[in-house]
């Protein structure tokens, strides 16, 4: 390790050094390929100056004190139909204003629109700054990530200035659908901080990651980084069952928060490393893991999928960091929870090794009558003999999806779960085979004033339902007619509290506990 005094350099390669200064009136550029690490102190009174591209960052990392800023050319997406990028600024302390006068010629506009904004969970609104909004904007927030584009056809390279994290930094976030009853949502926008990739998940680093750091500040049933597809798709869920993941300089992304008040997410110096590529991209599936996706489409046209993990450990209830909920909980195709379901729709389903052929997987379609659909396998790594059927309970049919798709034009309206299941087997079923699987659910989401019961056409007869406290005392007794396949029954005059509820439709009955807030 040394001290350099850099009059002007260009680095393409890992340089390490103990410290560094760059004297006034000289320049020291580290090309997209390059990054530096600093054990020691960094002091700037030249240009120094890091530059990127659609899929190589470079890094600084700085151990010691930080004196004069640094500019950071980050790629950012261009301007188009859902082409825009989810950015944060890798650097300290520059005013939008000023960020946007900077970029004047490759920043894009549309009036007096620019485009980069903020996002508000607590009205799930988009605001972009104007040229009447702008002066009053002040600095970029440490750690909070915008909507941001360039102009289309340019470089994509915008200047960011300011000075570079060396500490811990933090971001605060809420879960406002819950503290605004429904109205606000659970999702933040937060970004990396640093001129440096960050590790995101346990297999880039066991320790130091995003996830394991933050694991008690997120939603245990979105543990997961969720990034914009800037393609129309939305967002694709990133936790434990991707391989090593690490998140670009001022990658910007959504996190689903588990507190109805302020809470801080931090992003730690160990987390800062200088080995990544494009953004949020993930490499192949793990060793020792297996994985199956299926997705629905229109005609020609994916609509939704949903993915299935199977890794030595994990359980057919919620792993945290594993099983991820999908960002569009109204989306056309998800999954639910084999045990324990409490009501989220996963695009990530983790379970264990021996669930691999062997298990009974509840699907989630929702689709208006009349729109036809059909449901293939997309990728198949699972053992060779594992059968894939998709059972529609109420056309009794089992279709072989290792053969052929499913396809069907729904009667009537598709929502929640008890009609389609997706079972994993050894065994071949035959015309001969009578298989039908009857779910019977009921959940209560925090910010519902009402249980949620699902399952019911299904079902025979009637359904009993039956709330009880701890103590045994019957708090609640209903009949739902079977005729809707989710219902609703009021909380409004039940305290809170935890209570057991039990369902029973002819021999299918269920009991679990219910929590109510």
């Amino acid at each position: 390790m040394r001290k350099l005094i850099l009059l002007t350099t260009l680095v393409s390669f890992t340089l390490q050094a103990q410290n560094i200064t760059v004297a006034s009136g000289k320049s020291f550029t580290v090309e997209k390929t390059g990054s530096v690490i600093m054990s020691g102190n960094f002091s700037n009174s030249g240009n120094f100056t890091l530059n990127s591209d659609s899929d190589e960052f470079s890094s600084i990392i700085i151990g010691g004190s930080v004196t004069g800023n640094i500019t950071y050319n980050r790629y950012v997406n261009s301007v188009g139909t859902n082409e825009w990028d989810l950015i944060g600024s890798p650097v300290d302390g520059q005013s939008i204003s000023s960020f946007i006068s900077t970029n004047s010629s490759t920043l894009g506009t549309s009036s007096n629109i620019f485009a980069i904004g903020s996002y508000d969970n607590a009205t799930n609104t988009w605001t972009n700054y104007t040229t009447s909004t702008i002066g009053s904007a002040g600095n970029f927030d440490k750690g909070k990530g915008y909507q941001m584009a360039s102009i289309s056809g340019g470089t994509g390279i915008l200047k960011f200035t300011g000075a570079p994290a060396s500490t811990t930094q933090t971001r605060a976030i809420i879960d406002n659908d819950a503290a605004n009853s429904g109205a606000g949502k659970r999702w933040n926008l937060i970004a990396n901080p640093f001129p440096s990739y960050i590790h995101a998940n346990n297999n880039s680093d066991s320790s130091n990651n995003f996830l394991t750091v933050n694991t008690d500040k997120l939603h245990d049933s979105y543990e997961a980084i969720y990034g914009y597809d800037a393609d129309g798709s939305g967002y694709t869920a990133y936790n434990n069952t991707s391989s090593a993941l690490n998140l670009a300089p001022g990658q910007a992304f959504m996190v689903a928060s588990d507190n109805t008040s302020t809470d801080n997410v931090s992003f730690t110096t160990g987390m800062r490393t200088i080995v990544g590529g494009d953004d949020l991209i993930v490499g192949d599936i793990l060793e020792d893991t297996f994985e199956l996706i299926i997705k629905l489409y229109e005609g020609d046209t994916e609509l939704d999928y949903t993915s299935f993990y199977f890794a030595d450990g994990l359980s057919l209830g919620l792993d945290p960091g594993y099983d991820a909920g999908n960002y569009n909980q109204g989306a056309s195709l998800m999954s639910r929870l084999v045990e324990e379901d409490e009501g989220v729709g996963l695009v990530i389903n983790a379970m264990g090794l021996e669930s691999v052929n062997d298990v009974v997987i509840p699907l989630e379609i929702n689709r208006a009558s009349g729109n036809s659909f059909r449901i293939s396998i997309d990728t198949f790594d699972i053992y060779a003999g594992t059968n894939i059927y998709l059972e529609d309970n109420a056309q009794g049919t089992m279709t072989l999806l290792n053969e052929l798709d499913f396809e069907l034009t729904p009667e009537n309206n598709l929502s929640g779960v008890g009609r389609f299941f997706i079972h994993l087997t050894e065994t071949t079923f035959s015309i001969d085979n009578e298989v039908e699987t009857n779910l019977l659910n009921a959940y209560k989401l925090d910010r519902n004033n009402f249980i949620i019961v699902e399952g019911l056409t299904v079902q025979s007869g009637i359904t009993n339902v039956k709330l009880y406290s701890l103590l045994g005392r019957e708090i609640l007794s209903t009949e739902l007619n079977n005729s809707i396949n989710t219902q609703t029954i009021s909380t409004e005059r039940i305290a809170t509290g935890v209570y057991v509820i039990k369902l029973q439709s002819g021999n299918n009955l269920i009991t679990k506990k219910l929590i109510i807030k």
